[in-house]
């Protein structure tokens, strides 16, 4: 019998700011390493009796905000599933569509998004977008793990009764001024990473396929990916960002 994975797209023809169809793509490759028939189901506004139950994975890219209220909209109606499924399977939500969670999110003019309330965060859109690299330690599923990626911070996330998916190292993170990066809730991750997040940290990918294999009842894959070219570009970017770092010291106590 077919091993078939079946992942989730949420709005890919609306949420689709910052190229990050690698995830997907990402999770397809290892998929098709363990042997699985993999599935791609992209979910629209249009899309009907959606049923978050049917998929083994969700991804929810980032997008513009003025799109929210007809996806929230949307989404309102699958609220109790959504909660449900991440109780146990794993969805991956990445940038400014953290917000669609959120009890609300406050617009730099003032208006007002009411949200899914599924996270305890507060949103609050940036007047201006900040922009670097992102590293920073997390752990998902059992295992610890370095995060590499870029983050394009449109808003503030202020954690109000959630976990931080990970500790910074380097970067923004979710306000600027904590070490917290992202919210997991259950089995969700909710990350400012792009990058693609998943295509720069095949660790993380494995271990999200480890949890699906699990919910199916399959034994772990016991196969090890060559992760060799990721881990040396790991610690290039390390290294980068230590020279970053010490570049911009160097400069502010040259001031």
């Amino acid at each position: 019998m077919d091993k078939i994975l079946k992942i989730g797209w949420l709005f890919p023809n609306t949420l689709n700011l910052h190229g990050d169809r690698g995830n997907i793509l990402a999770m397809k490759a290892e998929g098709n390493r363990r042997g699985y028939r993999v599935e791609v189901y992209q979910i629209t506004l249009d899309s009907q009796n959606f049923n978050p139950m049917d998929y083994d994975f969700l991804f929810c890219a980032p997008g513009e905000m003025v799109h929210f209220p007809e996806i929230i909209r949307f989404l309102t109606l699958y609220k109790k599933a959504l909660i449900a499924f991440i109780e146990n399977r794993p969805l991956l939500v990445t940038g400014t569509s953290i917000g669609l969670f959120a009890d609300k999110i406050a617009r730099s003019d003032g208006y007002i998004i009411p949200g899914l309330n599924i996270l305890k965060i507060k949103c609050t859109e940036n007047n201006a977008v900040y922009g670097d690299d992102l590293f920073f330690d997390c752990h998902y599923n059992g295992k610890e793990m370095s995060i590499i990626g870029s983050q394009i911070q449109m808003m503030n996330l202020e954690i109000l009764e959630e976990t931080p998916f990970g500790y910074l190292k380097y970067g923004y993170g979710n306000t600027g001024s904590t070490k917290q990066e992202g919210v997991i809730n259950g089995k969700g991750i909710f990350t400012n990473t792009l990058g693609p997040l998943l295509v720069c940290n095949p660790w993380l990918t494995e271990e999200i396929l480890n949890l699906i294999d699990l919910n199916k009842g399959i034994s772990n894959w016991q196969i090890k990916r060559d992760n060799t070219l990721e881990e040396q570009s790991l610690k290039t970017k390390v290294d980068f960002i230590k020279n970053k770092k010490t570049a911009l010291t160097n400069t502010t106590m040259g001031e």
